[in-house]
């Protein structure tokens, strides 16, 4: 599993990236660099506090993936209500949450090869519509799995304070 580091090093190449397309486009109009100042400073929030904060308020706790994706969205909104910094066009951000959106995917496809290759099974008569229907299931499946876990982990973390 990547670590939170890692996860930020490529969120932020991946801003970096997205600024520099942005600005060579011939088609989008250029966002204002503040627009990405914003978003990189709001995943600067990002640290155990938040989380911490998210317990100390009774809300469950979430992935980092979810919350890199909440602080994306809370930049773009504040991006929006800004009179000082033009609205940047709705795909840069788009562009960022695709990329954190890829993180849990590749994980559950890896995940299905691990169980293809563990169990010795034979896919190949299998139709790739359903085996997509099956890896998005897994996924979902997963993710819940995670949550109930991180839940558990919570509770005892609080009993143990």
């Amino acid at each position: 599993m990547a670590k939170a580091g890692d996860i930020f090093n490529v969120i932020l190449k991946t801003i970096d990236d997205v600024q520099k397309k942005n600005k060579a486009s011939k088609t989008q109009e250029t966002a204002h660099p503040n627009v990405f100042d914003l978003i990189k400073e709001k995943l600067g929030d990002l640290d155990t506090k938040v989380q911490n904060n998210r317990v100390k308020k009774g809300k469950s706790p979430v992935s980092i993936l979810e919350l890199i994706k909440n602080q994306i969205q809370a930049a773009q909104r504040q991006n929006k209500k800004d009179p000082n910094t033009p609205t940047a066009d709705s795909a840069i951000f788009d562009s960022i949450i695709k990329k954190v959106e890829q993180a849990p995917k590749k994980v559950a496809s890896t995940g299905l090869k691990r169980i293809v290759e563990n169990f010795h099974l034979d896919i190949s008569n299998v139709d790739s519509t359903i085996l997509k229907q099956v890896q998005h299931q897994y996924d979902t499946d997963l993710r819940k799995m995670d949550q109930q876990y991180a839940e558990a982990l919570h509770k005892l973390i609080q009993r143990y304070k």
